[in-house]
């Protein structure tokens, strides 16, 4: 059944994070008696995921009459790849999830960081992480899965790292990426050979092929991939050991991220793939096997920690592993515990994540070793802990005893092999033994016992922080209290048979009558009183021993292993240009001599025959003469000693190619040689000056006592690959068809499709577009690296890099070098930018007909920027032109996303042309077309200027700080 509504949650959760954004760059939030506190934030925002949440439970009715929702809209129709949807009872009962805890989560964000307002940044990430997760879950394609799984490593990565100042996030950050990145890779080949052996990327169509995926020889390999995938996101033995370091986020994001969300997303993975790669020994073997270790181990290591979260998130890795271990059965009975135990798991974790970070907001410290007696202080955290404790142990009458009956029940099934079947109930015992002793040791090493050295200044939580975790522990004990609620139980149901692929009964009764399960679950409850009556003894023991169960090592080994690989690869390299240009043109000219065969001279012989030379006058003297001087300059920027001087002759040779442009004529390839010409000239200027003059006359000395056999080596090198290029380009050209195939279809649809006369720019900008957008990110990327390559220098020089600015009246005006400048000059540079903006503007505006176009619009911009810092100097430009880069690009970029979704809306493809002025009848002057091609051009001319930008702050740095102006 088709429901475009599915598109509204993400619609909702993603302008809800550039609303965020919005308010924090715009500085609208405070502290004290601000006009936007972080709290009032935090409450609007909590509207998005909300509203999703109810519009998703409004589709729960429809979900358990067994309607299956999907909702698509054109992608990449060569390639029969949609953006689609999907949503069954699988999907829906983790988007409920997602959707459900992220309001909680999002509304107790706003209480933790109170007193923080740049925290909207973590409000923006944790929205982001959202759609990506809830993009995941209801992905109808296997591509857009890919993309969204990605999406949430990448937005996990900056919740996790959002204290980036301390190494413990970077270093945390960083595995949880590195594994979680590489299971990602897996993913993406997984799921290409999974659609190229059932001919699909829909996800129902691939659902509908489990014989042929499972007859497949490529079976193992790409169950192996996914495997890999999903062990690594999941936490599972032996790539566990990234989630207790991830501690290091923020609580909100530890709640949201390591115990509801993202930490499941492997779960999802291998449990909507049962019912098409399930149902084989190897399926049953591999998750079965891994799943019981990560049981075990995850409840052991669990119970020697002191630090809350590094409790909770190994006993989430004990869940996990439960959770995988039950997608390894075949029988209805191991799904049902599994989509019990998702939910039940969801409820408890969250609550106890969000309590261990009330503790630690109210008191300072998560360290058992420090608390104690904090009842009395925090009364209903405790009773809330209390719950949520009750529901982890496994006992009656919380949801998470249900859990863990219906584990012991999977455990026993008859189906099992023999042997096996007693050392997974044996597992589940004691991994359950050790989750009653975890929950235990919580709440009275928290709330119970003497007071430690940090309960003086704890205080309670306010009560709306408070109902983040109340809400989910109060669930948790409601649905094992009140009658079987039948709406979750059918919804349960549901979830079960999509991902068992058939039939699931689910029933929420806490009584079943006295049967195996229940002696077990006796067993486990006295075992695990016992272990936490002797839980010092132990923990002491564990100390010892748990030490040889840290994969920390090997881990750290495995990148030692790694930077060895690569410094044997670098040895290779010396790191002088001269060497790998050598190289590359060395093997670029035997490629071309292999490939012709010896039959260069027949090349040769050919384009003697087709290229005809003749004199026609005044242009071809023209051109000869700019061929001249290119060729002389270049000449002369090689053999020329003073660097300021070669940098010189370097522009000239450029400006004589775009000379030589103007007479073919390519009018559009001229304008764009000239602007990029002149940077490239004042950035390499700039660069000049960051490099001290010794190193510059050390490396003039090492050329010119290279001996005449070295010289005479580079000549032969440069030769050869001169002629080379020559040769290619000359075959090239007599060897196309005198008719092209393609020019009379531009010639033809141009116009009439982008509204644009320039052919070329029709190109760029509408044909080829999404290569320009890809260049244009690649052109940002350049003017970032630079900036973070360099940025720590400029700190050692004391810059603020644009924290703190000096105001402009405060600031002499000197130039570059500290030189004095006339008032005219000055003048000139202060008249200089406007006029840039309105030149600028008009080649935006009618680049689409005429030379120019939004790339030479923000060099023209950059060079007026440019010439004031020669005037002006390095701070006063920075006063004065209060840009910040970053910024730009943002901008740049959303418009370029803008003007892409716009032809989606209107065209449903992706960067398709949109004439705005015809839609709208707007009265526009001639020759000026508003459209996506206009928005196109502001969003290259806006990354542009901000990539250009960052690097003129960067390399027009002062070479020392307090320098005195020169009296000349």
């Amino acid at each position: 059944m088709e429901d475009l509504t599915l598109f509204i949650p993400f619609i909702l959760i993603f302008s809800a994070a550039l609303f965020a954004t919005g308010v924090g760059q715009t500085s609208l939030l405070k502290v004290e008696n601000g006009r936007f506190p972080l709290t009032t934030l935090a409450w609007l925002l909590a509207i998005a995921p909300f509203a999703s949440f109810v519009l998703l439970l409004q589709k729960t009715n429809l979900i358990n009459s067994g309607e299956k929702l999907k909702a698509s809209l054109n992608w990449l129709p060569s390639l029969n790849i949609k953006f689609s949807l999907y949503l069954d009872g699988l999907s829906l009962l983790f988007a409920l999830l997602v959707t459900g805890i992220g309001t909680l989560i999002i509304i107790y964000a706003g209480y933790y960081f109170q007193k923080e307002p740049s925290a909207w940044r973590f409000l923006s990430y944790l929205l982001l992480f959202m759609g990506s997760m809830l993009g995941l879950v209801m992905a109808g394609d296997v591509i857009v899965l890919f993309l969204f799984w990605e999406g949430t490593s990448i937005t996990s990565f900056l919740l996790v790292a959002y204290k980036y100042k301390y190494p413990e996030a970077r270093q945390g950050a960083f595995k949880a990426l590195f594994i979680t990145g590489g299971g990602g890779i897996a993913l993406l080949f997984g799921l290409l050979i999974v659609a190229g052996v059932s001919g699909e990327t829909s996800l129902p169509a691939i659902l509908a092929s489990g014989d042929l995926l499972r007859q497949s020889a490529l079976y193992p390999v790409m169950l192996g991939l996914l495997a890999l995938a999903a062990l690594t996101k999941s936490a599972q033995w032996p790539f566990h050991f990234w989630l207790p370091q991830a501690m290091s986020a923020p609580t909100p994001a530890s709640a949201y991220l390591h115990s509801a969300t993202m930490v499941k997303a492997g779960i999802y993975l291998m449990a909507r793939m049962n019912p098409v790669l399930g149902e084989t020994e190897l399926w049953f073997w591999l998750f079965s096997i891994i799943g019981l270790v990560t049981m075990v181990l995850g409840a052991y290591l669990g119970l020697k920690q002191n630090d809350l979260k590094a409790l909770l998130a190994y006993s989430t890795i004990s869940q996990l592993g439960v959770l995988m271990m039950l997608i390894g059965q075949d029988t209805d009975i191991a799904f049902k515990a599994l989509v019990v135990g998702v939910l039940a798991h969801a409820l408890y974790k969250s609550a106890l994540f969000l309590v261990a970070g009330t503790v630690d907001h109210e008191s300072g410290t998560r360290d058992l070793r420090l608390l104690g007696g904090l009842r009395e202080k925090m009364p209903i955290t405790a009773v809330l802990a209390f719950i949520a404790a009750l529901s982890m142990a496994g006992l009656p009458p919380m949801f998470g005893f249900l859990a863990k009956e219906t584990l012991l029940a999977t455990a026993v099934h008859p189906s099992l092999p023999t042997f096996f079947s007693w050392v997974l109930a044996a597992g589940s015992v004691v991994a359950g033994a050790l989750m009653l002793a975890q929950a235990g040791l919580l709440v009275f090493g928290t709330f119970l016992g003497k007071p430690g050295e940090a309960v003086a200044k704890a205080h309670e939580a306010p009560k709306l922080m408070l109902l983040a975790p109340a809400i989910p522990a109060l669930l948790s004990l409601a649905i094992g209290l009140l009658p079987e609620p039948e709406l979750l139980a059918a919804l349960l149901a549901k979830a079960a048979e999509a991902a068992f692929g058939d039939k699931v009964k689910v029933s929420l009764a806490l009584w079943t009558g006295l049967n195996v399960p229940l002696l077990l679950s006796i067993v486990a409850i006295s075992l695990g009183g016992t272990l936490f009556y002797f839980r010092h003894s132990i923990r002491a023991w564990q100390t010892n021993f748990a030490a040889q169960l840290d994969l920390n090592r090997a881990f750290a080994a495995t990148l030692r292993g790694i930077d060895w690989s690569a410094d044997q690869v670098t040895r290779l390299q010396n790191g002088r240009l001269r060497r790998y240009l050598s190289f590359i043109i060395v093997g670029m000219v035997g490629l071309v001599l292999l490939f012709t065969q010896g039959q260069f001279g027949q090349l040769l012989q050919t384009m003697q025959n087709d290229v005809q030379f003749t004199w026609t006058g005044s242009q071809d003297f023209l051109r000869l003469v700019a061929i001249l001087v290119a060729v002389g300059a270049a000449i002369a920027s090689v053999l020329l000693k003073r660097d300021f001087a070669a940098i010189v002759a370097l522009g000239a040779s450029g400006l004589s190619i775009a000379v030589l442009m103007v007479l073919e004529p390519a009018p559009d390839v001229a304008l764009v040689q000239v602007v990029v010409d002149i940077l490239s000239v004042v950035i390499l200027v700039l660069a000049l000056r960051l490099l001290p003059r010794k190193e510059r006359q050390n490396a003039l000395a090492l050329n010119v006592e290279a001996g005449q056999w070295v010289r005479l080596r580079n000549a032969a090198i440069a030769t050869a690959s001169g002629l080379v290029v020559t040769v290619i380009t000359l075959f090239a050209l007599t060897s196309r068809p005198r008719e092209s195939v393609v020019t009379p279809f531009f010639i033809e649809n141009a116009k009439p499709l982008t509204a644009a006369k320039d052919i070329v720019g029709a190109i760029i900008v509408d044909f080829r577009a999404l290569d320009t957008m890809i260049e244009i990110a690649v052109f940002s990327m350049a003017g970032l690296g630079m900036f973070t390559l360099l940025r720590q220098a400029t700190i050692a020089l004391g810059d603020k890099l644009g924290e703190e600015r000096p105001l402009l009246s405060n600031l002499p005006s000197f130039g570059i070098y500290g030189l004095r400048t006339s008032v005219f000059v000055q003048a000139l540079a202060r008249l200089s930018l406007p006029l840039a903006i309105v030149v600028a503007g008009t080649h935006m505006m009618y680049g689409h007909d005429q030379p120019g176009d939004g790339f030479t619009a923000g060099v023209i911009i950059s060079l007026a920027i440019a010439f004031a810092y020669v005037v002006f100097g390095y701070e006063e430009t920075r006063a004065r032109y209060k840009w910040l880069s970053a910024p730009l690009i943002a901008s740049g970029i959303f418009v370029l996303l803008l003007a892409g979704a716009s032809g989606w809306l209107f065209n449903g493809v992706f960067l398709s042309p949109v004439d705005y002025g015809a839609m709208l009848n707007l009265p526009l002057p001639t020759g000026f077309n508003l459209s996506s091609a206009f928005l196109f051009e502001v969003a290259i001319c806006l990354s542009v200027l901000g990539s250009v930008f960052f690097m003129l702050n960067t390399l027009g740095h002062p070479e020392g700080l307090g320098q005195t102006p020169k009296n000349n």
